[in-house]
C-alpha cells in the first residue's frame, strides 16, 4: 500500500474514470481508488447530452458543455475501439415540448441553426401522441444521448485494458496535508502515496475537503415500450419537458427522470417521488400510463450553490479538483478529462478553468479584486431605475430627500489610477450567491418603519441593494406604512425576500412562508422560493426562538424553500441550520431596532469561521461604522432596516450603509495589519541626518 504512485484518482465514477483513462493514454501511471461505483451519480443518470435543451444561462458553462458535446463522437469512438463495448452514443436531437400555461414565454426566442421553433401542428410530425396541453416546442438537432450504463462499462473495461490499477471497495478517510501539499491519503485499506492526486468523488467530495458540494437526490424509473414486429417504437425522440424527460433507448427501454430532492443522504425510491414522475410523464405523453414498468432507481447528484462544477487546482499544489458536476456529469466527462489532463501533465490551464475554480466560494482568499468587488460605491448598481416610475415621481411628505443619488459615485474604486494600472494582478472577488442566485450588492434592506412610501423608495435606490425584505403579514393585512407596497417597487429589478415577522410558533411561520411564496409569484417572481424565517414569541426583547426556528426550517427546506433564518448568535444552532439545508444563517448583532451595534462579536466570528453558507448579520446595526465592522469580520452580507428608516434623512443613511458594506468587504479582503503591543516606526531608521 505504501509504494509511491505517480497519480491517484479518488473516485470511480464517470468523471474519475474518464480522467484516469486520458491520463494513461498520455503516458501517466494512474491508480483509481473507488468506494462503490454503483452509488455514483453516473450509474443513475439518463445520459442526455443537452446543453441547448437545458437552456444554460451561464455563458462559460454553456461554452464548456458545448465543447464537451462536440468531443463526444471522437471520445466514444476511441473508447469503443479500445474495448469493443458500445457506448450507446446517438446524436438524435432533443425535442422540448412546451405547455400553453405560461411556458410559451420562450416562443419569442430567436431561432438559430441549433434550435427551431415548432408550432402545435408541426411538433406532432416530430413526435405524435403528445399531451393535449402541449402548445408547441423547440427542436434541438445538435443535442443527443449516450447510454450511461454502457458508457460506464466501456470506461471500466478501458481502464482494465490499459492496466490502470483500480482499488475497488476502498474508502478514503482523510487527505493528509503538509506545507501546501498532499503527502498521502488515509483509507480503509491503509495509506496511499502519490506525486499528484485528483479528487473526483462527486457528492462525497465535502467529506474530504471543505468544498460546497452536497448530494441532490434524483429518482428515476424505466418502462418497456410496446413493440410490433417490423414497426418502430412509439417514442422516437428524446423529450425534454417541464421537470420531466423521456430518453428512449434503441433496445426499447424508456428512461423517465428525474426528481430533484434536497434531502441530504436519504436513500431509496419513494412512492411520492415515483408518483411525481408518473404524473408529469402522463401529462406529456399519456400512452406511458399503460406501459410495463421495468425498474426504479435513485442516485445522488453532486450539487454546488451555483450548480456549476468545481475544476482545477486546489489549495494544495499537487491536488486537483474535478467535482460538483450536478446534472451534467455524463455530458462533461470528455471535456473534464481533456482539461484536467492538460493541467496535471502539462500545467496548461484552459481559459475556461478559472470560472470553475473553488476560489469562487472562498471567503478567506485575500487575492480578490477591488474593481469587481464594487463597480462603484453604489454597491454594484449601474442603473437606478429600480422604482416603479408612477410611484417614484411622487413628492415626499415632510422629509428632506435632497440627497443627490448619482448613477456613478465620484468615489469609484475603479477610477483610482493606482488600481487601474495594476488591475491584471488583482483577481476577482466573487459575487454574493444565495441558493444559486447571484447578487452584486451585499446589503439587504427592508420596507418597514419609514415615514412614508417615498422615503422608502428613495432609500432603496440610494442603498444600491438588490434584495428587499417584506413582512408578509403586513402586506396581506395592508398594515400602516405598507399600503401600495406591491406597486411601489419594481419587482423585476429588486428580489423580494418575504419574511415571517409576527409569527410566534413554527407552524405559524410555515403557513406565512407559503403565503409569501405565493405573494412573490403574484408579483412576477415565479421562481422565488426565498423566505426570511422569523419565529419570535418574545414581545419585549424580540429574540428568536431557536427550537421553533429549527423546526420551521426543517419543514420549509423539505418543501423546497431557500430558508434564511434569523437567529441568536449561536454557533451550534447556526451549524445545525446549515446541516438541515438552510441557504444562509442570519445572526443578530443585537436586539432588533435597538441600534446597539454588534454586542456578540466572538460568537459571530465563530459562525463565520465554521459556515459553508453565507452569513448575513441582521439586526442591531445603528451606524455605518458598525456595518463596516460586521463586513470586516468576514460576514457575507448585511440586512439593515431600522437604522435607515428611522434616520433623519433615510436616503442619505441608506447610501452611507451601502458605502460601509463595500468598505468593510474591501477591508476584509485586503487584510488588516497585525495588532501589536508596541510601536513600530513607519519611517526608515537608516540614512538619518546626524
Amino acid at each position: 500500500m505504501n509504494k509511491n504512485r505517480e497519480i491517484i484518482v479518488i473516485g470511480g465514477g464517470v468523471i474519475g474514470l474518464a480522467i484516469a483513462v486520458e491520463l494513461k493514454l498520455r503516458g501517466a501511471e494512474v491508480t483509481v481508488i473507488s468506494r462503490d461505483v454503483q452509488q455514483a451519480a453516473s450509474d443513475a443518470a439518463a445520459g442526455m447530452l443537452a446543453p441547448m435543451a437545458e437552456d444554460i444561462a451561464d455563458t462559460k458553462m454553456l461554452d464548456l458543455c458545448l465543447r464537451s458535446r462536440w468531443l463526444y463522437p471522437e471520445w466514444t469512438s476511441k473508447l469503443e475501439n479500445l474495448t469493443g463495448i458500445a457506448t450507446g452514443y446517438l446524436p438524435c436531437g432533443i425535442l422540448a415540448p412546451l405547455y400553453g400555461d405560461g411556458e410559451t414565454g420562450r416562443i419569442g426566442d430567436e431561432e438559430t441553426g441549433s434550435k427551431t421553433w415548432l408550432d402545435r401542428e408541426t411538433i406532432n410530425f416530430y413526435q405524435s401522441g403528445l399531451g393535449q396541453d402541449v402548445a408547441g416546442g423547440w427542436w434541438y438537432p445538435e443535442d443527443g444521448q449516450v447510454d450511461n450504463r454502457c458508457l460506464m462499462r466501456s470506461l471500466i473495461q478501458a481502464a482494465q485494458n490499459l492496466k490502470i490499477e483500480i482499488q475497488e471497495g476502498v474508502t478514503v478517510q482523510a487527505i493528509q496535508q503538509r506545507a501546501g501539499n498532499v503527502t498521502n491519503i488515509m483509507t480503509s485499506q491503509g495509506s496511499f502515496t502519490a506525486e499528484k492526486y485528483v479528487l473526483a468523488t462527486g457528492s462525497w467530495a465535502s467529506e474530504l475537503l471543505p468544498v460546497p458540494v452536497k448530494p441532490v437526490k434524483g429518482q428515476m424509473m424505466s418502462l418497456r415500450m410496446p413493440h410490433q414486429p417490423h414497426e418502430p417504437y412509439p417514442l422516437q425522440r428524446v423529450l425534454f419537458g417541464n421537470n420531466i424527460y423521456f430518453v428512449p433507448r434503441q433496445d426499447g427501454r424508456l428512461i423517465l427522470g428525474a426528481t430533484v430532492e434536497d434531502v441530504g443522504w436519504t436513500p431509496h425510491n419513494t412512492p411520492q417521488g415515483i408518483q411525481n414522475l408518473l404524473n408529469k410523464a402522463t401529462k406529456l405523453y399519456s400512452a406511458v400510463a399503460d406501459w410495463q414498468i421495468e425498474e426504479f432507481w435513485w442516485g445522488f447528484r453532486p450539487g454546488t450553490p451555483d450548480e456549476l462544477p468545481i475544476l482545477g487546482i486546489s489549495p494544495c499544489d499537487n491536488l486537483y479538483l474535478a467535482t460538483g458536476h450536478y446534472r451534467n456529469g455524463i455530458l462533461l466527462a470528455p471535456v473534464t478529462a481533456l482539461l484536467m489532463t492538460d493541467l496535471i501533465l502539462e500545467q496548461k490551464s484552459d481559459p475556461l478553468l478559472p470560472h470553475f475554480s473553488w476560489q469562487r466560494f472562498s471567503n478567506q482568499s485575500q487575492n480578490k479584486t477591488v474593481n469587481s468587488l464594487n463597480h462603484d460605491f453604489n454597491n454594484g448598481h449601474n442603473s437606478l431605475n429600480v422604482l416603479n416610475q408612477d410611484s417614484a415621481n411622487s413628492e415626499s411628505n415632510g422629509i428632506n430627500l435632497s440627497l443627490e443619488v448619482k448613477e456613478k459615485s465620484p468615489m469609484t474604486i475603479a477610477a483610482s489610477p493606482l488600481l487601474s494600472s495594476h488591475s491584471q494582478i488583482i483577481s476577482e472577488d466573487q459575487p454574493l450567491i444565495i441558493a444559486g442566485k447571484t447578487f452584486k450588492s451585499r446589503l439587504m434592506t427592508g420596507t418597514g418603519k419609514y415615514p412614508n412610501i417615498e422615503a422608502m423608495q428613495h432609500s432603496i435606490v440610494a442603498s444600491g441593494c438588490e434584495i428587499v425584505t417584506v413582512a408578509v403579514r403586513r402586506v396581506q393585512t395592508k398594515a400602516a406604512g405598507h399600503e401600495g407596497l406591491a406597486e411601489a417597487i419594481d419587482w423585476q429589478k429588486i428580489w423580494m425576500l418575504p419574511n415571517t415577522a409576527g409569527c410566534k410558533t413554527a407552524d405559524e411561520a410555515v403557513r406565512v412562508a407559503r403565503l409569501g411564496r405565493e405573494m412573490a409569484k403574484l408579483l412576477g417572481q415565479e421562481d422565488n422560493n426565498f423566505v426570511k424565517l422569523e419565529v419570535i414569541p418574545d414581545a419585549k426583547y424580540l429574540l428568536p426562538d431557536p427550537i421553533g426556528t429549527l423546526e420551521a426550517a426543517e419543514q420549509l427546506v423539505k418543501e423546497g424553500f431557500a430558508v434564511l433564518p434569523y437567529i441568536n448568535a449561536d454557533p451550534l444552532l447556526a451549524k445545525r441550520l446549515e446541516e438541515v439545508g438552510c441557504a444562509t444563517v442570519m445572526p443578530l448583532g443585537s436586539p432588533i431596532g435597538s441600534g446597539q451595534g454588534i454586542r456578540n462579536t466572538a460568537n459571530i466570528e465563530i459562525i463565520i469561521e465554521q459556515s459553508q453558507i453565507p452569513v448575513v448579520v441582521d439586526a442591531g446595526i445603528g451606524t455605518p461604522s458598525e456595518a463596516a465592522q460586521a463586513m470586516e469580520m468576514g460576514a457575507d452580507a448585511l440586512l439593515i432596516n431600522s437604522a435607515i428608516a428611522l434616520a433623519k434623512n433615510p436616503p442619505a443613511m441608506a447610501q452611507a450603509m451601502g458605502l460601509a458594506a463595500v468598505a468593510g468587504r474591501l477591508a476584509y479582503l485586503a487584510g488588516r495589519i497585525p495588532v501589536k503591543q508596541y510601536a513600530s516606526a513607519s519611517s526608515p531608521l537608516t540614512g538619518t541626518i546626524s
